[in-house]
């Protein structure tokens, strides 16, 4: 599944980097691009942080467990640097996606306990929007950002 996951989403960076050679968006419009996702809940009870730069290309990546103190350190972590192509690639998803036209807030899913919450910053050199919402009421533009941000950066890891 997992394997199936990441093909898919390079898949997706794939396509998306090659419709910027067609009309896409212009690399100015990627200048001082970032991605911060931050994901809590779920089962477990994580945080899971996500965070990708556009400029340098690099990206950082935590979990942990939540708690009412401080837990010391993420249980996982990785950071490190995209290639070109693949840091193109997403902020091509993330621009086509237009995160800049969503609501603020999605609010919660009634009795959605064990879903994750999500808080995502999309930052341009010109303006930046803070989105929230949780799994069932994420909206699908979100859910493109989220896939090809999990995806591109999982790959990077290994």
């Amino acid at each position: 599944m997992r394997k199936t996951l990441i093909f898919t989403l390079l898949s997706s960076a794939i396509v998306a980097c090659s419709s910027a050679t067609s009309g896409g968006p212009t690399p100015d419009t990627l200048n001082g691009a970032k991605v911060d996702i931050l994901a809590e809940g779920g089962f477990a009870a994580l945080s899971v942080h996500h965070v990708v730069s556009h400029d340098d290309r690099g990206f950082v990546y935590s979990m942990r467990h939540l708690c009412d103190k401080n837990c010391g350190a993420p249980s996982d972590t990785a950071s490190g640097t995209l290639s070109a192509a693949a840091s193109d690639s997403l902020f091509n998803i993330v621009v086509a996606a237009d995160p800049f036209s969503l609501k603020d807030d999605y609010g919660p899913t009634h009795g959605g306990a064990d879903m994750f919450s999500y808080t995502v910053r999309v930052t341009t050199a010109s303006r930046a929007k803070t989105i929230r919402f949780d799994d069932g009421t994420m909206p699908p533009e979100m859910r493109r950002i989220l896939q090809a941000v999990q995806g591109i950066v999982s790959a990077a890891r290994k």
